[in-house]
């Protein structure tokens, strides 16, 4: 679940060589991947009413519902689903082609209706094996403005990935459920920036059993300052480049042998969670400091 970066002050990438600050509020929201579970008794719109007014396109496992407003985003989008699906082919390992569909919602009351969800402008349902999207800055996307391609990429990427990694499970023999919520949302984070460099950043770090489930999730977005969906992307950046990219398949391998994420973890790295826990903490607990340290002496 990737929505509101509200609690981050900066996110520093460098994209296409040009420098690019992403100051972030509260009010903004990202993205957000959801798997819908049963929803309550207020009034659903169905798929079927949602998409009744659209045209629909087929591209090669992926089937497309457009309006006239969203038409000359289709090229991007298909490039982008076809750039998700190599990526995912090698960290994810899915090679596979189960059937898509991905829905342009008209504005955020419609998806929020749909999805139950506030604040998103993308979301991932495994039950119905599509992605909803509502793209931000659609009028600088339409221009081509650099910054607004590269958010409506992002949320394609990591919306897919969400995809990829339910898909690949399932081939498996085991259930998404068995991983704790930290590793779908920092891998789908990771995937979604696997061709830009990003400058270090530094957090307090949230307990990794805080991270887990849903609930969980929810809870600590609200209790800790940090920001949970950055956590869980330097997680997964700190795995590949202390094991290298393959340690994710190696790890998702090694859970679905033993149906338990700790266990997997361990036989795929070689040291306990824990342990990863630890030294993650306390090197972002270095970094932290040692950012302060330079801020302060920047004012003073």
């Amino acid at each position: 679940m990737r929505d509101g970066m509200g609690k981050r002050a900066a996110f520093t990438l460098i994209l296409c060589g040009v420098l690019v600050i992403l100051a972030v509020s509260s009010a903004v929201s990202v993205s957000m991947m959801y798997v819908l579970s049963g929803q309550n008794s207020r009034s659903v719109p169905t798929k079927e009413q949602v998409t009744e007014h659209m045209n629909k396109e087929i591209y090669k496992h992926t089937a497309i519902y457009y309006t006239a407003d969203e038409k000359p985003l289709l090229d991007l989008t298909k490039l982008t689903l076809d750039h998700a699906k190599r990526i995912n082919q090698i960290i994810v390992g899915y090679k596979g082609a189960a059937p898509l569909e991905l829905i342009f919602f008209s504005d955020e009351a419609e998806m929020e209706q749909y999805s139950g969800l506030k604040n998103v402008v993308g979301f991932y349902s495994e039950q119905e094996q599509m992605m909803g999207l509502l793209p931000e800055e659609k009028k600088q996307l339409l221009k081509k403005d650099e910054l607004a391609v590269f958010m409506y990429k992002q949320l394609i990427i990591h919306e897919y990935t969400h995809y990829a990694f339910h898909q690949k499970t399932r081939q498996l023999g085991t259930d998404t459920s068995v991983f704790p919520l930290w590793f779908h949302e920092g891998l789908s984070e990771w995937v979604a920036h696997y061709d830009v460099v990003i400058d270090p950043i530094a957090f307090s770090v949230v307990p990794f059993d805080q991270l887990t489930t849903d609930r969980k999730w929810q809870k600590s977005r609200m209790e800790y300052e940090t920001d949970v969906y950055l956590q869980s992307f330097y997680m997964i950046k700190d795995l590949t480049e202390t094991f290298g990219e393959g340690i994710i398949l190696t790890i998702i391998n090694k859970t679905a042998e033993t149906q338990d994420f700790e266990k997997g973890f361990e036989a795929a790295t070689k040291e306990s969670l824990k342990r990863f826990e630890h030294d993650f903490t306390k090197a972002y607990e270095k970094k932290k400091t040692a950012l302060e340290s330079q801020v302060s002496n920047a004012v003073f």
